[in-house]
């Protein structure tokens, strides 16, 4: 289940403000899937959203007038359990195996799912298969490399789930299992080369993850911006797709 997104100031604003955290993380990590999310509605737009849940990526009331709005979900209960009127359609699905649909799509949306999916090469190429030509998949993901996603992978799930209730104050029923296959740079490049065109973003901002500890989360910041600089995109935090059929 993703949430509902909206161009909202960051938690960390006041940390930006204070002089604790860089300039970069004034700006809503959402905002360039929305800005791209965005430029693609148009009247008559077919959408699917995939792992929304019961948390629609798009909220009904921004989207364009005759839109088609379709959840896919591997959980029927998630998306049952949205708001009413969040989809004109519902797909029960693990969008790891090949989906089958009556009329294809013209814009499929996945904010941060792609990190949870295994094998996420068959996830990406199946999202393809169900765009019209020209149909575009906007995701955002979180990266393999990213300091929390190695400590995801070492920490027990349920153990993890405890930490961040308890430290970042985070609901237990926000985190899923998630698995990184293949989630960096150079590996995402090559799942999207059989697409028409194609543009990977990589995003600097893990510093949330350590709000428990302001000395810790200063190491961490000095380690993330030096890698920022460079830029190291193999080490990115996160990775905004925008590719074309």
């Amino acid at each position: 289940m993703s949430p509902t997104l909206r161009d909202e100031p960051p938690a960390e604003i006041g940390l930006v403000r204070e002089g604790r955290l860089p300039a970069r993380y004034e700006m809503p990590i959402m905002r360039p899937f929305l800005e791209r999310m965005h430029s693609l509605l148009e009247p008559g737009v077919r959408i699917l959203d995939v792992g929304a849940g019961h948390s629609p990526t798009l909220a009904p009331e921004q989207r364009p007038e005759r839109c088609h709005y379709a959840g896919l979900d591997i959980s029927r209960q998630e998306l049952e359990g949205a708001p009413p009127g969040s989809y004109d359609e519902l797909l029960v699905h693990d969008v790891t195996t090949p989906l089958v649909v009556e009329e294809p799509f013209d814009l499929v949306l996945s904010w941060q799912v792609f990190e949870h999916l295994r094998p996420l090469d068959a996830a990406i190429e199946n999202l393809r298969q169900v765009l019209r030509p020209g149909g575009t998949l906007v995701a955002q993901l979180s990266g393999g490399f990213a300091v929390f996603a190695i400590g995801a992978r070492i920490i027990p799930h349920r153990l993890r789930v405890i930490l961040m209730e308890r430290a970042l104050d985070m609901p237990a029923d926000l985190k899923f299992p998630t698995d990184y296959d293949r989630c960096y740079a150079s590996a995402l490049e090559r799942m999207l080369a059989p697409w028409y065109t194609w543009s990977l973003l990589p995003l600097y901002r893990g510093a949330g993850y350590f709000m428990f500890s302001s000395a810790l989360q200063q190491a961490y910041v000095a380690y993330e911006s030096l890698v920022a600089r460079r830029p190291i995109s193999q080490l990115a935090t996160h990775y905004l797709i925008s590719a074309t059929r």
